[in-house]
């Protein structure tokens, strides 16, 4: 499929520009004191960090899938009663280069670079460092699928280098997804290797930045994920039947994204890993693909995981792919809904059982980052309506019972991944913070609710002077 080339200054109707803003670029870097809606929680002290894509345009050349773009920061700055916004780009390697070229020139995971074929020989994807954040001794990481990982001062958020693995890791990769243990510290981070076969890899890093475990195990399928669990004991790999064929990529024929198929004959393959040792154990299960986790704990000898799954990826992979059509400001495919699933593995017997929590349309699952890798009580979701992507509000699920609570803020809105800010002890104690893009380009806000009272509306909403981009994932590091 060929890049896509719209004039960037076309005109369009109403809402064809407002679904291309989210993969419109923003330009400028900003640092501000925004106009706020309603009142802030006094007790909300502490930043909200995103991370997403930011640049879709150079040269004249727009990028042709919203998974494309040069990572940009945006922070939120939160202090009695007041708040900051600033944005920065993330200063990689690539950026630099295509900065002071004027023009894209390397490929990434959608888009083939500008220059022709032999400019997109081979694997030249290199870190756009534009789909997670965390905070991690004292610093602000910005992940993508590939390393390095980068290190951004979490002040002025400038570009401070590549993260270092400590000596004796072999880690040639790291999905832009980590998890983090509450209790130990352990961050718990994996990757895939392509050759001939697909090599999954995993490392524990101990609180101290030490290396604490890994380990590297072939896969039964050559598959593309983004995201994985972990519980205190287990690794899990969801092996969707994503079927990726590298050739027409490293012959420069076709994009990363282009040499996915959907195979849902194959099913799922679950591979779960003990982290002290032993053989991994891989249990069938219908497929489903799954591009974010919510959490997974162990219980009663069986492993429970939860997360968003998809009878068919049609919005990523197929003829008009929704991510691709919002860049011309079009709906696309988006048919099948993203639903609340659960995976309960009994590892003694080699079974699973899938359930379904809730059959409505959800993306970007959220929970209390303290209960991760333990059971938890509530996952935090962006939810919308069923055939179609652009998610449209935010529903606290009670995962126990079922039980519902959400805010719409209706069509020609699209609603960010929710974060939560603790405020007690309990899961449902504290704010949840979601970004908000509206039917008009420059009118976007950030949303503040209760999270145990997300039906009531926003607490207060954080007005934005200008547009921004969809942005994917955040973290919220609190302060006294």
């Amino acid at each position: 499929m060929p890049p896509h080339r719209p004039g960037i200054g076309n005109a369009l109707s109403p809402e064809r520009e407002w679904r291309t803003a989210l993969g419109t670029s923003l330009q400028v870097e900003h640092d501000y004191e925004p106009d706020v809606e309603g009142d802030l929680p006094a007790g909300l002290n502490g930043r909200l960090y995103r991370n997403g894509p930011g640049l879709f345009e150079r040269g004249g050349y727009r990028k042709q899938h919203l998974l494309d773009g040069d990572g940009m920061l945006q922070c939120f700055d939160f202090s009695a009663g007041t708040v900051r916004y600033r944005n920065r780009f993330v200063r990689t390697e690539k950026f630099i280069a295509e900065e002071a070229a004027g023009v894209f020139s390397y490929p990434t995971w959608t888009t083939l670079a500008p220059a022709g074929l032999f400019t997109n020989l081979g694997n030249r994807i290199k870190s756009q460092a534009g789909v997670t954040t965390l905070v991690r001794d004292g610093n602000v990481l910005a992940l993508d699928e590939v390393i390095p990982l980068h290190v951004l001062d979490p002040d002025s958020l400038d570009t401070l280098g590549a993260f270092n693995f400590p000596e004796g890791v072999e880690m040639p990769g790291c999905k832009a997804h980590t998890k983090t243990d509450p209790v130990s510290g352990d961050w718990v981070l994996a990757a895939t290797e392509y050759g001939r076969t697909m090599t999954l890899r995993w490392l524990v890093l101990a609180r101290d930045g030490t290396a604490k475990a890994q380990g590297a195990v072939k896969s039964p399928r050559m598959t593309y994920l983004h995201d994985f669990m972990v519980t205190e004991r287990y690794i899990i790999f969801v092996l969707h039947p994503v079927e990726f064929s590298p050739a027409g990529m490293l012959l420069g024929l076709r994009s990363f994204t282009d040499s996915l198929t959907w195979k849902p004959e194959q099913g799922n393959l679950v591979m779960v890993l003990d982290r002290s040792g032993g053989e991994p154990v891989f249990i069938e299960a219908p497929a489903a693909y799954m591009w974010h986790a919510l959490n997974a704990y162990q219980q009663n000898g069986e492993i429970v995981a939860d997360f968003v799954g998809y009878d068919t990826p049609d919005h990523f992979i197929g003829p008009d792919p929704a991510f691709a059509a919002v860049m011309r400001g079009e709906e696309g495919d988006a048919e099948f809904p993203g639903t609340i699933r659960r995976y309960v593995i009994d590892l003694k017997t080699t079974s699973l059982r899938q359930e379904t929590v809730d059959a409505g349309m959800h993306e970007f699952p959220m929970v209390d980052l303290r209960a991760g890798l333990r059971k938890h009580r509530y996952g935090y979701f962006s939810c919308g309506h069923i055939g179609d992507w652009l998610l449209d509000g935010v529903a606290r699920i009670d995962m126990d019972s079922g039980a519902r609570k959400e805010y719409r803020f209706g069509p020609r809105h699209f609603v960010g991944e929710p974060v939560f800010a603790p405020r007690g002890s309990n899961e449902d104690d504290g704010w949840i913070l979601t970004q908000v893009h509206s039917d008009k380009a420059e009118n976007n806000f950030l949303a503040v609710f209760d999270a145990g009272n997300l039906a009531a509306g926003p607490l207060a909403t954080v007005r934005l002077r200008h547009h921004v981009p969809l942005s994917f994932h955040g973290f919220w590091d609190g302060h006294q």
